[in-house]
């Protein structure tokens, strides 16, 4: 393993998970969730900026309102989603990103999916 992928490793939190059942969600317990914590505050970071760019009238929604906002912006922005997928995808290991390449399209919509999560679960942060 280089010398980048033992640094990568060394800075991710321990996330505690159930035991994985398939390759995509062993990658998604092993690499993906510690990866979302240790960049959460830069998701909310990129978020914020995305609602100012807009006028900031997210402020001013109830929270469910909010929440549909958040839902609605990842699924029609792919810039904005594809900047948070970045985020987090930058953060690979070499071999992180060989098993990425395999398990491709189920990894992107757990991605998806963890991302929608933690940015709702902090919307008191945005």
């Amino acid at each position: 393993m280089s010398e980048k992928s033992n640094l990568l490793l060394s800075i991710r939190p321990v996330v505690k998970t159930e035991p994985a059942i398939n390759p995509a969600e062993h990658f998604q317990n092993l690499t993906l969730r510690p990866i979302l914590r240790f960049q959460n505050d830069t998701l909310i970071r990129i978020f914020r900026k995305y609602v100012v760019e807009r006028k900031n009238t997210f402020n001013t929604l109830t929270e469910a309102d909010k929440k549909i906002y958040i839902t609605n912006a990842l699924r029609q922005d792919v810039k904005l989603h594809s900047l948070l997928k970045g985020v987090i995808i930058g953060h690979f290991t070499e071999e992180e990103w060989q098993v990425y390449l395999t398990e491709e399209t189920d990894i992107n919509r757990r991605l998806s999916n963890l991302i929608s999560q933690r940015l709702l679960s902090n919307l008191a942060d945005i």
